[in-house]
């Protein structure tokens, strides 16, 4: 008989009390999506520390009630933090949540997974080899959390833990390893395997890794192959961040504000030269008050911003904006606009540094 298995595995939801109605709207949209699906992987740091899986499993537990099928949750490195030596197991979920703290085989009709909770030691013993030579499905996936071994090097997070040994892998001889903790969304290839580090599936902190869609993973598994699509999740939105002229600022974010998410978080950068102080955090006040209400959380930055008094009388400075205007007026491309902007940023940067020396 044809067999049709579908799952849908999302990881590094992180849900916390500090957070909680974001992180479970989230959570809600993964459920939505789960409806069409047999069976639902969470793959690690499903909470942020273990005091927050404390505090919120009656809610997680009622919602995931409802969903009616088996949510198969592994045990993240998160939810080892503040968690004083207790197993995730002792705590009361609903019966439909399935904890694995460890090595864990599961069959799904036409497919056969091994599932692996962080550790900090992994042991392959003979039991485990026994089970693997069991396994009959022509389907096999790994699903865990961790760095596997070998590809730390296309990693750009600042993560040293949480190795996965690629031998335990190699044993099942999987179509797909997926795996939770990097919350940049990629694959990679590593002793003919397909890796796919699944990415957090909500914004949680401000860093390169968290930019760009947030993603779950659905899989159709039919008798002789696995097919992959990756699902975009709307309630997380999304973190940008904008490297922005102080001369122009109002005329670039009225263009790029159409973009945003009500849940995205955004970063501003703001350079350039400026005279005055106090213009400046009132231009910062109305940029808040005029657009917060399209976006979750905006930040100003200023770091790189250059006080100088009557800077503008400077004729190198109007000589350079005008350069800088007339090759912005000739983009053809983001891409080209993103090098202009980057070109601008360095010289107002140089010659603001050789005006201060001059004075």
């Amino acid at each position: 008989n044809f067999i049709m298995t579908k799952i849908l595995i999302a990881a590094d939801l992180h849900l916390s009390i500090a957070e909680k109605s974001y992180s479970f709207s989230v959570f809600d949209e993964i459920l939505e999506n789960a409806k069409n699906y047999d069976a639902l992987f969470l793959l690690g740091d499903t909470f942020n520390t273990f005091e927050d899986a404390e505090k919120l499993k009656e809610e997680f537990s009622k919602k995931s009630e409802i969903y009616n099928k088996n949510i198969y949750l592994l045990k993240g490195n998160h939810e080892y933090l503040k968690s004083g030596g207790i197993n995730l197991s002792k705590l009361k979920f609903a019966d439909n949540i399935k904890i694995i703290e460890n090595i864990d085989f599961i069959n799904l009709d036409n497919l056969d997974i091994l599932a692996v909770a962080f550790s900090e030691n992994y042991n392959i013993d003979n039991d485990f080899l026994k089970r693997v030579e069991n396994l009959k499905e022509r389907n096999r996936i790994f699903l865990g959390h961790g760095i596997v071994e070998g590809t730390l090097w296309a990693i750009e997070e600042n993560e040293e833990s949480a190795f996965i040994p690629i031998e335990i892998i190699k044993r099942v001889k999987p179509n797909l390893a997926i795996v939770g903790h990097i919350h940049k969304q990629m694959e990679i290839n590593i002793e003919n395997i397909n890796i796919i580090y699944i990415g957090s599936a909500r914004v949680w902190r401000k860093s390169k890794s968290e930019m760009g869609a947030r993603k779950c993973l659905a899989l159709n598994i039919d008798c002789d192959s696995i097919t992959k699509n990756y699902i975009d999740l709307k309630s997380a939105g999304e973190y940008r961040v904008y490297n922005l002229n102080i001369n122009d600022i109002d005329l670039k974010i009225e263009n790029i504000y159409k973009n945003w998410n009500y849940k995205d978080i955004i970063d501003i950068n703001i350079y350039g030269i400026i005279e005055d102080e106090i213009l400046f955090e009132n231009k910062k006040k109305e940029i808040i008050n005029k657009y917060s209400k399209y976006a979750r959380e905006i930040n100003i930055k200023s770091a790189n911003l250059f006080f100088l008094e009557n800077a503008y009388n400077e004729n190198i400075i109007k000589e350079f904006l005008n350069v800088t205007e007339e090759f912005e007026s000739k983009s053809v491309d983001d891409e080209y606009l993103e090098i202009v902007e980057l070109a601008k940023y360095i010289g107002i940067e140089k010659i603001s540094l050789a005006l201060q020396n001059k004075k």
